[in-house]
């Protein structure tokens, strides 16, 4: 499936939260997404059983980040949301080799049908392998300019 771009809005672009571990992370984020109807009840475990087991952090030539995401049946409707913290937050390398990732960005994403998610991955690894559109992505100033990078 295509990268739908729609799914990118400033709506679930989170700013400067105060979060001190993943598992943090996903408690405000299903906060957040449980009650606008993306996410079930059991996303905010699945999400952390998930990143425990198959981590997710990467460290990019601009940034650390984590593309985090529970399988397709704690997922009521697809979204893609971004959390810059105001701290770095360390994330487990992707696949179980290297260094802790300090990550500047979370991209959790939610979709319906398992594959559904690579082609969002693909967009994500083009922006992340350009350093300057990296750098812009982690220092944009507001909501709707995180979004407007990543639609990009």
């Amino acid at each position: 499936m295509p990268l739908n771009l729609d799914l990118i809005t400033p709506e679930l672009v989170f700013l400067g939260w105060r979060t001190t571990s993943p598992d943090d992370v996903f408690t405000r984020l299903a906060n957040e997404l449980e009650p606008r109807g993306y996410v079930a009840p059991t996303w905010c475990n699945a999400v952390s059983e998930r990143e425990r087991t198959y981590p997710t952090g990467l460290q990019t030539l601009a940034c650390g980040i984590a593309i985090p995401h529970a399988d397709a049946m704690h997922v009521r409707q697809p979204f893609i949301a971004i959390v810059r913290p105001e701290e770095p937050v360390r994330f487990a390398p992707m696949g179980g080799m290297g260094d802790p990732v300090d990550a500047e960005l979370i991209i959790a994403l939610g979709f319906t049908h398992e594959g559904d998610q690579v082609s969002t991955l693909q967009h994500l690894m083009s922006i992340f392998a350009n350093e300057d559109r990296a750098r812009a992505l982690a220092g944009a100033a507001d909501e709707a300019a995180v979004a407007r990078l990543l639609r990009a």
